[in-house]
């Protein structure tokens, strides 16, 4: 009788026996969780954390020297950005100077300070006087509306037609002796003229309020301005653009001088230098346009 063969298969028994699992992946996946748990509560204290800083209880002029009154401690969060870094210790504050025009609550910065304070007058508008130069306040009315980054040309007219107002006064705007001009013995009575006396003055700054822009000028360029203000002659004033050509000492003009040719002859545009340079990224193609 035959008899089958028998398999050489692992018993029934150790079949259906359950087969034990590897921990290591769920140790590690565990602490895995752990630690970004851990990170995540690390990070959030650390973005509490915060630190006092100095600020401005005031404002603070250009040049004022600062007390003690003028400043305030506030809590900022210990990582921001760069332009909110400011100052821990007032006391390092105490005693400088404004670097600038400072508002309230602004966050100060050692770029705010400086240790001594401006050597020239300083105007509202951060404007310095140049060292011996003199500030001649004088109306816009003539000028109209009018800011510090302007230039100012000056003349005056004279009503009398003395032939030698013009002459001195343009020679006394540039520091030199007048060339006095002898008046003409003439039946005929002088026109009334006007003298275009000072071109492209700087302005300091203007008071709208009062009408009054505050011109920087020598000493003996403001003696000028003054003694025509003496003689009682009309001062006009004409808003003029830094990058225009100067004007020079134009002599005195009546209404019988006027010459048609340069009446109507159009106005030069200056010229700049070949080599300057251009703003950056001038000529780079506007993002999203359509290039040829």
């Amino acid at each position: 009788m035959a008899t089958l063969p028998t398999s050489s298969s692992t018993p029934l028994s150790q079949a259906f026996a359950r087969k034990k699992s590897n921990p290591l992946p769920a140790i590690i996946l565990a602490v895995g969780l752990l630690s970004a748990i851990g990170f995540a509560v690390l990070g959030y204290l650390e973005s509490r954390r915060t630190e006092a800083v100095v600020i401005l209880a005031h404002d603070i002029p250009y040049g004022a020297q600062i007390s003690a009154d003028d400043l305030g401690v506030i809590e900022l969060p210990l990582h921001r950005p760069t332009q909110l870094q400011g100052i821990a210790d007032p006391q390092t504050i105490v005693g400088q100077y404004a670097a600038r025009n400072l508002g309230t609550n602004d966050v100060v910065q050692p770029a705010m300070l400086m240790p001594q304070p401006p050597t020239q007058p300083v105007y509202p508008n951060g404007e310095a006087l140049a060292p011996n130069m003199v500030p001649v306040p004088f109306s816009t009315a003539t000028i109209g509306p009018i800011n510090f980054r302007d230039r100012v040309n000056i003349g005056f007219n004279d009503p009398t037609g003395d032939p030698t107002l013009c002459d001195a006064a343009l020679s006394a705007a540039g520091g030199n002796e007048p060339t006095m001009i002898a008046a003409q013995n003439s039946p005929l009575q002088p026109r009334p003229y006007a003298c275009r006396l000072l071109s492209s003055v700087r302005v300091l700054y203007v008071d709208d309020g009062a009408g009054i822009a505050y011109l920087e000028l020598s000493p003996y360029q403001s003696h000028t301005i003054w003694a025509l203000q003496s003689a009682g002659l009309q001062l006009w004033g004409e808003r003029y653009g830094v990058g225009s050509d100067d004007l020079g000492a134009l002599h005195r003009l009546d209404i019988g001088q006027v010459n048609y040719e340069q009446l109507t002859a159009p106005v030069t545009t200056p010229e700049f230098p070949s080599d300057t340079p251009s703003l950056p990224g001038a000529g780079n193609p506007i993002p999203g346009s359509v290039q040829p």
